[in-house]
């Protein structure tokens, strides 16, 4: 079992090294220099829209670039340091530092004072005309670099990574980032988003917290953690879940996929750090969103696309599923969390990993969507794999 899935990691690493980390992504329909003069937010929708869901891929005949993704080379970074606790071989820790001087590069530090980053590589717009945009630093990409720098680090100790991991920090806990709504605390999106609260944000800005806590004392930045933690379970559903999104004029949007994971994770991640007056609270969050986040999952392995839709099984929730249980396996030593992660894994390489190592965006119920995207579908798979490996090697 175990060889059989160090043969798929292998044949997704070829893959990934032979396209040298550039691909396409299910969101860059306006990645070409035929489409850069539209200035209708819808019809930049409906374009983004249209590439992301057509199983043919028209991105050569639109000209759309393939790109090397900030978000996605952090996730094959931290991937690399997982990879280098299960084996601590040289190869795994030189594509960490490659990948991670390509995230140094790309900071926007020149614009805004301190390392920030943003996810992607094209523009992007949402169907309520929120925005993304390669010079706009985003929560997710800067907190996932956060935590690649960290994680390599704590295996090269040179202080050049850890400074500026920290730099970058006190951008996130900053004016830019931090939004207070009374007695509670999130993260926003981008420092020019106002309108929304989105929950996995203050989900993932928590796990970056916990992990430069793992290295250091802050007790400022253990103070932000805190109050965002708590911020979350108070936010959480009867049912353990998460919404989405809280808009400002208190509208919920609620979109029940990988998300989920998010949350679990930060609050996962958070838990040792957490003083004793809430550490029960947290527990008891973590516990009641595991009991939901399981429903999001058939016995098989194979998950709801938003649930409860079923189909199509999108490889992000997949790796996702793989993550979290393989997580909640190390944090909590219970081995039926890894047999599932397990399970989730060898389903997917199953049903979705192609002949030539890449993974499939999506199944359907009668065909399935394989584009080989390079953040969505290789990205976290390879740092699910990553995590799971390393998980099992802690299992007796």
């Amino acid at each position: 079992m175990k060889d059989r899935i160090i043969q798929s990691l292998n044949n997704l690493l070829y893959w990934v090294r032979e396209n040298k980390y550039y691909g396409y992504d299910p969101y860059d329909g306006l990645n070409s220099n035929l489409f850069k003069n539209i200035r209708n937010p819808y019809l930049a929708f409906l374009l983004i829209q249209f590439n992301k869901y057509c199983p043919i891929n028209f991105r050569p005949l639109f000209r759309i670039k393939k790109g090397i993704d900030i978000k996605g080379t952090a996730l094959f970074t931290i991937g690399y340091t997982y990879l280098h606790d299960f084996l601590p071989y040289d190869v795994f820790l030189d594509e960490a530092k490659n990948c991670l001087e390509i995230i140094i590069k790309k900071s926007l530090i020149s614009k805004y004072g301190h390392h920030c980053w943003a996810s992607h590589y094209y523009p992007y717009v949402a169907v309520d005309k929120s925005i993304l945009d390669p010079m706009i630093p985003d929560i997710i990409a800067t907190t996932r670099a956060i935590i690649s720098l960290i994680r390599v680090y704590s295996i090269l100790r040179e202080e050049r990574i850890k400074n500026i991991a920290l730099n970058a920090a006190k951008f996130i806990t900053s004016i830019n980032f931090v939004l207070r709504k009374g007695s509670m605390l999130f993260f926003k999106y981008t420092p020019l988003e106002d309108r929304k609260i989105i929950l996995n944000a203050s989900a993932q800005a928590l796990e970056a917290i916990a992990t430069i806590l793992s290295i250091m004392k802050d007790d400022e930045l253990r103070s932000i953690g805190e109050n965002s933690a708590i911020s979350l379970i108070k936010l959480q559903n009867d049912d353990g879940s998460w919404d989405y999104s809280i808009y400002e004029n208190g509208r919920r949007y609620r979109q029940l996929d990988f998300h989920q994971g998010y949350m679990i994770d930060g609050l996962l991640a958070f838990l040792p750090f957490a003083s004793s007056d809430i550490r029960d609270d947290i527990k008891y969050a973590i516990e009641s969103g595991v009991k939901f986040y399981r429903k999001m999952f058939l016995p098989n392995g194979q998950s709801f696309y938003r649930y409860p839709k079923l189909y199509p099984t999108d490889i992000h929730n997949q790796a996702q599923g793989i993550i979290t249980f393989s997580k909640l396996f190390c944090e909590l030593n219970e081995e039926e969390h890894l047999r599932f992660a397990q399970r989730i894994l060898l389903w997917t390489i199953e049903n979705m990993q192609d002949p030539m190592g890449f993974f499939y965006y999506q199944n359907y119920r009668f065909f399935k969507n394989k584009i080989p995207y390079m953040r969505w579908g290789q990205a976290w798979m390879m740092l699910a794999m990553a995590i799971f490996l390393s998980s099992a090697r802690r299992s007796k």
